[in-house]
């Protein structure tokens, strides 16, 4: 006669368990696919050139969110490039002494950012200018909303990471990067 009650105690445990981790990471997915969609958004307006000021960017993903997380930190950081095929990559080297393959003392490199040494990443910070690829990378930090990471001892935050890239309008030319020797 009481089985069926022991039998709950020792099923009820893990399913809820089970449903607050689903939850939890149902909800995470949501807040990604919003950033995802805030990212988007706001890079398109950076594209046409109705908004190219960083912290105007920065404003608009953080209103988007904060729709839905009042509590959340947001952080968007625009990166520009040339070309796709330079996001993330480090600056060409087009002189190579030895070692080969990496940047040393005699190396020529193109400056793609313009800031007379050779970087690891090619890009720019902020929006770039007309035809340049605007790589955003956006993370935001909110309180959990189910207690499943202080159950591990996990911090009690969660972090979700997004990101977009967008090729601005060509409304001007651009210049050749300069090859600098050192």
């Amino acid at each position: 006669r009481g089985s069926t009650l022991v039998e709950f105690a020792i099923v009820a445990l893990p399913l809820i368990i089970m449903m607050m981790a689903m939850f939890d990471l149902g909800f995470r997915e949501y807040i990604s696919i919003q950033l995802a969609g805030a990212l988007d958004k706001s890079a398109r307006q950076v594209t046409v050139g109705t908004a190219t000021n960083v912290a105007t960017i920065k404003a608009s993903v953080t209103s988007q969110i904060k729709d839905i997380l009042p509590g959340a930190t947001v952080n968007v950081v625009p990166s520009s490039y040339d070309a796709f095929s330079k996001v993330g990559k480090p600056e060409l080297i087009t002189t190579d002494t030895a070692p080969t393959g990496v940047y040393n003392k005699g190396d020529c490199f193109e400056d793609e950012n313009g800031n007379g040494v050779w970087d690891a990443d090619s890009g720019l910070n902020g929006t770039g200018g007309s035809d340049d690829i605007v790589y955003y990378n956006a993370t935001v930090t909110y309180p959990e909303i189910v207690p499943m990471r202080r159950l591990l001892g996990w911090s009690a935050t969660e972090t979700v990471t997004g990101t977009a890239m967008m090729k601005n309008q060509p409304y001007a030319s651009q210049a050749d990067p300069a090859v600098i020797c050192s």
